[in-house]
């Protein structure tokens, strides 16, 4: 995946899934697997299986660790942003609205400007999907949220993430 041949990931996650499942390995490694999936395909511009995959890695690292636990943020969060990537703002908001109860504040607190930079997305999506008022709300939590950092100062992981490829829509 990282040297960018995405057919070959998604053959070699596709096997990683079947092993983890005919081996028993648990909902955390099919839950990791299918994260991986989820991405290959979003980057592949198959955002039905993408969505399917994370959505599938939610419900094992549900399965995991209990509804509402913590790790399960980052892929809610990861599944939200592929909806809003590709274009899919309904999807988003209501993926955003999902996520956020159990890490916003987390991620609020470890990573300002990524959380910024997510806030400005979600409400984007918003105001794409007519909910103009809170829209303005969730662009107040970004500006302050982005004023505890700077302009200066980019977030290492906000820095570091690659948005799903804009021809997918």
């Amino acid at each position: 995946m990282q040297q960018g041949n995405l057919p070959h990931a998604r053959e070699m996650f596709s096997r990683a899934l079947i092993n983890a499942r005919i081996g028993h390995l648990g909902p955390e490694a099919e839950g990791q697997v299918l994260a991986k999936l989820g991405r290959v395909y979003g980057n592949m511009c198959q955002p039905d299986d993408a969505e399917k995959a994370f959505s599938e890695s939610i419900s094992q690292y549900s399965k995991a660790y209990g509804e509402n636990s913590t790790r399960l943020f980052p892929l809610k969060l990861e599944l939200a942003q592929h909806a809003y990537d590709v274009g899919r703002y309904e999807k988003a908001v209501t993926y955003f609205d999902q996520a956020f109860p159990f890490g916003a504040e987390m991620f609020e607190q470890a990573d300002p400007a990524g959380y910024s930079a997510v806030m400005k997305d979600y409400a984007d999506a918003l105001s794409k999907t007519g909910k103009a008022e809170q829209a303005k709300a969730v662009l107040a939590k970004a500006s302050t949220s982005e004023s505890k950092v700077g302009s200066a100062k980019v977030s290492k992981n906000s820095a570091e993430y690659v948005r799903y490829p804009t021809q997918c829509k």
